[in-house]
């Protein structure tokens, strides 16, 4: 993340003696914390933030769910567009969507579901989307048309009923998941450049082995590396049935090549921390990608691949750990379970862990306790969700984070040492009003990127600023935080499946 002109935060800071030499230890910035809010009071989460602090993810009011969106503290239903509602009144109307990523350029992608009508039944069924920020005639689109594709799977609607639309980069690559002929599942990558976003035979990533029949693309960078998780035939895993993290380097233009065996050459396997499976969930524009995997033990913890090794990035000291997004510098984010087998929002710098609950300007009162950071920018904005006390039980809500200024830090200070009686330095414990706050009023100031070539590709050198603000259906999942980490899986969508 960027880290000019902000301070160390000082309560997590500290050094240690090597010889005579104070050699400072890892630290982390302070946050300001902002809890989004939706219309009337909705659950939320979210799942996705670019450099311009647009945020996006669901909201639901118990009938419906809707893809949603946040943008300088105002929120957004997309259900409400002009695509979605004017254009689109019967394209998307079984009334429940999910958004899962937004480009720098405000192209958002998720997932929606439809009813459609076959030839002796009727179904529902749940199909990736791209929904395009559309100015007069659609001139901010990376091409002319629609600005709401819909993305339907890899054969017959009616008998290929699924796919899911999970990640987009800046140079207009789109992945994620599509029911293929024979009950097989497999990830995609997709397009603008041929002038239609649609889902065609070279966009098909195929498995890490031919036997395989499940992958998801999860995750792809601005060079069209994609990251995500392939089912591995036990015949070729040592007799044992799994998930594995994959990357996939395109060749020549190409995400696959045939192995001979019907798998695809370049679907790297990333292996796992000496345990059974591996996911791959977010990949940076340096190469390095995040995700979780068992260890020896049957425990899950998030990790960190890169030049071809895998580390193990912990816990806050319970059993498992997921890691979800990481941002040009190498920050990394995702949830934790400490001691008291509590899910906890963490970040990793340079493999140390903090809790972002205790990262917090010592004045901030959220209501919420963070349980996921889903994603990070290269500005160092997170955002994720959390959950609320409400009466008896609790619900959902997404936050927003971003680093601190000084003078907000040292505010924060000044107002727990009047608090605490403690002189300030100037021979006085007053605190004039004003300055720092937990409502984080104020924090967005970017604007869409809207440009005829599509996205701006994305700059980890430029520096947003304090005035400013990395979901998924998948097809499979197994380990800890299963049907927790992720919106929806194949067996979420086999439930919804239904016929008359």
């Amino acid at each position: 993340m960027h880290r000019a002109n902000v301070r160390r935060a000082s309560l997590i800071t500290a050094a240690v003696t090597v010889g005579m030499v104070a050699v400072p230890q890892i630290a982390a910035e302070t946050y300001v914390i902002r809890e989004l809010e939706t219309d009337g009071g909705s659950l939320a989460r979210v799942y996705g933030i670019n450099e311009t602090g647009q945020m996006v993810g669901w909201s639901s009011t118990g009938e419906t769910t809707h893809s949603s969106q946040w943008l300088n503290g105002t929120f957004s239903d997309l259900h409400g567009t002009v695509h979605f509602e004017l254009l689109h009144p019967t394209l998307f109307d079984a009334d429940y969507s999910e958004a899962y990523a937004i480009s720098n350029a405000g192209q958002i992608v998720g997932t929606a579901r439809d009813v459609i009508e076959c030839l002796d039944f009727t179904t529902t069924v749940t199909n990736g989307y791209i929904l395009q920020p559309a100015v007069l005639s659609d001139l901010g689109t990376p091409y002319p048309g629609d600005a709401l594709t819909r993305l339907l799977s890899f054969g017959n609607l009616c008998s290929e009923h699924d796919s899911a639309a999970i990640a987009i980069s800046n140079a207009n690559h789109v992945v994620g998941w599509a029911d293929f002929p024979g009950g097989a599942i497999h990830a995609f990558i997709v397009t603008a450049g041929s002038g239609s976003w649609s889902l065609v035979e070279d966009g098909d990533l195929g498995t890490i082995d031919g036997n395989a029949t499940v992958s998801s693309a999860t995750a792809v960078n601005d060079s069209g590396i994609v990251t995500g998780y392939s089912y591995v035939d036990p015949v070729n895993n040592g007799g044992e049935a799994a998930f594995h993290a994959f990357r996939v380097v395109p060749s020549g233009g190409a995400w696959f090549q045939d192995d001979g065996s019907g798998g695809n050459a370049l679907m790297e396997d990333l292996g796992t921390l000496g345990g059974t499976n591996s996911w791959g969930r977010g990949i940076n524009n340096a190469g390095q990608i995040v995700g979780e995997a068992s260890t020896a033990d049957g425990d899950t913890h998030a990790f960190l691949w890169q030049s071809g090794v895998m580390i193990d990035l912990g816990t806050l000291g319970g059993e498992n750990s997921s890691a979800s997004g990481i941002n040009d510098d190498g920050d990394i984010v995702g949830w934790a379970e400490d001691e008291n087998g509590e899910r906890r929002a963490v970040m990793w710098v340079n493999g140390e862990i903090f809790d972002l609950n205790e990262m917090l300007l010592p004045t901030a009162s959220p209501a919420i306790t963070m349980a996921e950071a889903r994603d990070i920018n290269n500005s160092g904005q997170i955002a994720g969700w959390g959950t609320v006390n409400q009466g008896s039980g609790q619900s959902d809500a997404g936050f927003f984070l971003r680093i601190a200024t000084q003078d907000e830090v040292d505010e924060a200070d000044a107002i727990i040492a009047a608090q605490n009686g403690i002189d300030t330095g100037d021979g006085s414990t007053s605190v004039g009003s004003g300055g720092a706050s937990g409502s984080g009023g104020g924090l967005f100031g970017g604007v869409p990127l809207l440009t005829d070539a599509g996205n701006a590709a994305s700059d980890s050198g430029t520096d947003v600023g304090d005035d400013t603000a990395d979901g998924e259906v998948v097809p499979m999942m197994c380990g800890a935080g299963g049907l927790a980490f992720l919106p929806l899986t194949i067996f979420g969508l086999s439930l919804m499946r239904r016929r008359n």
